[in-house]
């Protein structure tokens, strides 16, 4: 079911991005950088995790599509670096490519900003460790080669260059798993984001 939902998703995604620019009234290519807060959420853990907020960063190229009625889209392919922990003593950094494809609501406030409205799907592609082994509890995580998460942001857009938003990155499926002592343990990451775009 989860497999279905996910490719019906990617085919949703892929047919917006395809189909969009036929109707674009402008297309944009930038650059987007921006800093993460990053906080794990266990399930079957039993309370033996205790994950605080650490920080990441991200970097890459991005693609705005204005639509009419104030529609758009932004697309972006990201490496990112996520710092997490799962206590004081276990702490670890892990890459990805995150690419993130959302639709956005722009409302004018004359000619020199706008603010908008974003959500969308995000996929992510590990491309950093397999495992998360931590010796002090004879344990490993084996982190998911891809994970699928929900972005939902707001910014403001200033002499139709510049772009500076937050967003919050939900979750949708697990980052990494692990069975011990007969019982399964996982955890998902969700991401608060600021970040900093500028369109050429």
């Amino acid at each position: 079911m989860k497999t279905k939902s996910l490719i019906l998703a990617i085919a949703l995604c892929l047919g917006l991005a395809s189909a969009a620019p036929a109707a674009a009234q402008s297309v944009k290519f930038g650059i987007v950088a921006g800093m993460s807060l990053n906080k794990l959420n266990f399930n079957g853990d039993g309370g033996r995790f205790d994950s605080e907020n650490r920080y990441g960063w991200y970097i890459g190229p991005k693609l705005n599509i204005g639509l009419p009625l104030g529609f758009g889209l932004d697309v972006a392919a990201q490496y990112s670096q996520r710092r997490m922990n799962l206590n004081d003593d276990a702490s670890e950094t892990f890459k990805s490519i995150e690419i993130p494809l959302n639709v956005r609501y722009n409302i004018g406030l004359g000619s020199v900003a706008s603010i908008y409205i974003a959500t969308g799907p995000q996929f992510g592609f590990n491309v950093g460790h397999r495992h998360w082994s931590f010796s002090d509890m004879q344990e490993t995580f084996s982190m998911e080669r891809m994970n699928t998460s929900w972005n939902v942001g707001a910014g403001v857009k200033v002499l139709s260059h510049l772009e500076v938003g937050v967003a919050y990155n939900i979750a949708l499926s697990k980052y990494a798993k692990h069975r011990f002592q007969g019982e399964d343990y996982s955890f998902k990451a969700n991401t608060f984001q600021v970040q900093l775009a500028y369109l050429f």
